[in-house]
């Protein structure tokens, strides 16, 4: 079914707030923009070879893939030698081609994940060139490549931006089907064939999220409706299928209650915070929220001009005389953000949960330096020039601290226990003064460069050149980024087992029956799992909360407590196990005689031999 026609729009509008076809003089060429685009690609690629792999969701999916290549099986995620069945297979499947290709290796591992930030990024210039024309997507875009929060949390593997990119690209096909008098059919299919790639990512809300802002849109927007019925066709929904049902058709025959176990307690009770057990901690709501404003550095530094530019454009949409494809493209970009802000203030709460909507969040921030002049709006210069001196006084702040750092403080330990720092602000404030020394010329190198990028870009906003002020700070991002690689390869032994479980390949070498023990959680110390070439016991940890153990019952010889433990290590085999510095003092009283083979961070390495 097609929309009816409907006026024509107009390709030339002088006053249009976002012209989609018409340039001004000072608006990049396409060329100029995916140029741009393919050196932001350069750098997320470029990152992807270090630090090792680190505990919690990169670990997993790590030990997962190094797994399946094993046992030559890639439809069954493995971990620890049993199913794991928490996520879809998609972002397996790319890490398994990867290292196919490219050995097993860091960087293979990182390479489809910094491969789909890019798509993402890319999915967010089209969509916004579309909406606001070439400079609002390439500003855009460098926006959102440029944020904090973007680089942390896709430099480390997990699904988050395979989501993003997806459910980006669905609603872009939406809307390019909506600047169409008569769309192609093709963009539905798109958009279909998006759906299924997010639900194979990390769950059904891959296409809940874009068919909610459907739903949305179809509810609260009638010109959207003629563009939005062409969605709900037979073969769209049959492309959803052909890639979603076969492998949810196979891991039902072959393992019991797995649906239920999946979509119920795994999805729904993730969306709901109602997964049994829970097997992670809610963040506060006030605290997720929050921390957005960090997340989304520098560029919340412009969201006083972005609201004041709102709080004026809103009233004006009928003087600047936009056209109904824009206005609507708006509306669908609000929906989008406002669904997921309010869906994850019910579910269990991470820090990176609402990433697939920062985009939007991107375009927001940038937009009142990207409208035409015509537009009759004119935000004063200070909402820019002040965040771009901010940037420059942090730098000097930076230069500060790191020679503050030149005088080492004393500090009874250098980080709080790995399971105390399982989200971003817990990570930060369980790190001590005497860590942060390590960082020393990091931070000096990271001073200079935002003083150095923020008085140049200073310097073009009170030349006029905005557009190029704005592109100016997300290249002067581009030197923490590298930065921030070299610290996490400096802080790698507080996160991440990998030295520890080298050395113990080494003892397993001379003795392979030997056995591996470790207290903790197994997605606290998942490194280990990637790194070792041995199954791993776990020491006091949850047995029921994973859906091999819980559902089919398996590994329970790989779950001990203080007695079975204890049992082991006075036997005659070899026995190492991983510890917490806090709790090697009621180890060595218990388990005596110990010897100290290696320490990793807060982290110890026992021997009973």
């Amino acid at each position: 079914m097609r929309p009816p026609e409907l006026e024509p729009i107009s390709r030339v509008r002088t006053g249009d707030l976002f012209s989609y076809t018409k340039k001004s003089p000072a608006s990049p060429s396409r060329r100029g923009s995916w140029i741009v685009l393919a050196l932001i690609a350069l750098l997320y690629v470029a990152v992807s070879f270090a630090p090792v792999i680190f505990d919690d969701n990169e670990g997993l999916y790590a030990a997962s893939v190094r797994e399946m290549h094993d046992a030559h099986n890639w439809l069954v995620p493995l971990s620890n030698g049993f199913p794991r069945v928490q996520k879809p297979p998609l972002v397996y499947w790319t890490m398994l081609v990867s290292t196919t290709l490219l050995g097993e290796n860091e960087f293979a591992l990182r390479l489809p994940n910094a491969l789909a930030t890019v798509g993402w990024i890319v999915a967010t210039y089209l969509l916004m060139r579309r909406v606001g024309g070439e400079r609002f997507g390439l500003t855009s875009a460098a926006a959102l490549a440029s944020m904090l929060g973007v680089w942390i949390f896709t430099h480390l593997v997990q699904p988050e931006p395979f989501l993003a990119c997806f459910v980006s690209l669905a609603l872009w096909c939406l809307v390019e089907a909506r600047f169409e008098m008569r769309p192609a059919a093709r963009w539905y299919w798109l958009c279909w064939m998006f759906l299924g790639l997010g639900a194979m990512s990390k769950g059904l809300h891959g296409a809940l999220w874009p068919l909610g802002v459907v739903g949305l849109l179809a509810g609260f927007f009638p010109t959207w409706r003629p563009w939005l019925r062409p969605l709900l066709s037979l073969r769209g929904v049959l492309i959803f299928a052909v890639i979603v049902v076969p492998w949810y058709a196979y891991m039902a025959a072959k393992f019991p209650h797995f649906l239920s176990a999946h979509f119920v307690n795994e999805q729904m009770g993730a969306a709901l915070n109602a997964r049994y057990p829970s097997d992670a901690r809610q963040l506060p709501l006030l605290q997720f929220y929050g921390q957005h404003l960090l997340f989304w550095m520098p560029w919340t530094l412009l969201l006083p001009g972005a609201i004041w530019a709102a709080l004026r454009v809103a009233p004006k949409a009928n003087d600047v005389n936009w056209t109904a494809p824009e206005i609507d493209a708006v509306r669908l970009l609000e929906c989008w953000v406002v669904l997921v802000l309010v869906s994850v203030a019910f579910s269990m709460r991470q820090d990176y949960y609402s990433m697939s909507c920062w985009g939007v969040v991107a375009g927001f921030l940038v937009f009142p330096w990207t409208l035409r002049q015509a537009a009759d709006v004119h935000v004063p210069r200070w909402f820019l020039l002040g965040p771009c001196l901010l940037l420059a006084v942090v730098g000097v702040a930076a230069l500060v601290f790191a020679t503050h750092l030149l005088h080492p403080a004393t500090s009874a330990a250098l980080a709080a226990p790995i399971a105390e720092r399982d989200t971003f602000m817990d990570a930060l404030s369980g790190i001590s003064p005497n860590l942060w020394n390590h960082l020393i010329v990091l931070f000096f190198a990271f001073g200079g460069a935002l003083l150095i990028g923020g008085c140049f870009a200073s310097y073009l906003v009170r030349r006029g050149q905005n557009s190029r002020a704005l592109l100016m700070l997300a290249g002067t991002m581009a030197v923490p980024v590298v930065l921030a690689t070299c610290g996490f390869t400096i802080m790698s032994p507080y996160f991440s087992l990998e030295q520890g479980a080298r050395g113990i390949n080494r003892e397993l070498a001379v003795h392979p029956d030997a056995l591996v023990a470790c207290e903790a959680a197994p997605n606290t110390a998942s490194s280990l799992i990637y790194y070792l070439n041995a199954r791993i016991h776990w020491v006091n940890a949850p047995f029921d909360n994973q859906y091999a153990q819980h559902v089919l019952g398996l590994g329970h010889d790989y779950y001990w407590n203080d007695a079975g433990l204890e049992s082991a290590w006075h036997a005659p085999t070899p026995v190492f196990l991983i510890v917490e510095d806090d709790r090697l003092p009621y180890w060595r009283a218990r388990l005596a005689p110990v010897r100290l083979l290696a320490r990793e961070g807060t982290r110890d390495v026992l021997v009973n031999r």
